[in-house]
């Protein structure tokens, strides 16, 4: 096993874990206020830090509050992370807000409406029309 792929397992078991202590164990508002999804987990080759992307259902705002939120409780989260996830140390969690899917909406939307605005038939003016 490489050592790659070691790492791409950590961070699968940090996110699903993430998850599941965001849903039932952190109780700030910031963070209870939008429905909050760890949609990717990065950590660096030697696990002492890890970025986690957050997503929310809401506005950028909540989803600016839950991270903040989240980068509150990091200590709290990353000692009920320690007893679920096994490692010799637990990395340092940064929570950051994943665009991503907003993003993918917007573009999303562009492209429903540019095809919308080709099927129309197009009318051209006559100006030679007197």
């Amino acid at each position: 096993m490489t050592l790659h792929s070691r790492v791409k397992r950590i961070n699968e078991e940090i996110r699903e874990a993430l998850a599941q202590i965001i849903m039932t164990e952190v109780k700030d508002p910031r963070v209870a206020a939008g429905l909050v999804t760890v949609s990717q987990v990065e950590s660096a080759k030697d696990l002492k830090t890890a970025h986690v992307w957050i997503s929310t259902y809401g506005t950028e705002e909540q989803a600016r509050h839950a991270v903040d939120g989240l980068n509150h409780s990091k200590g709290f989260i990353k000692r009920l992370l320690g007893q679920r996830v096994i490692l010799r140390s637990m990395p340092d969690l940064h929570f950051e807000v994943d665009n991503s899917f907003r993003e993918a909406d917007h573009i999303n939307r562009l492209l429903k409406q540019t095809a919308r605005n080709q099927t129309e038939p197009v009318v051209e003016a006559n100006e030679d029309e007197s």
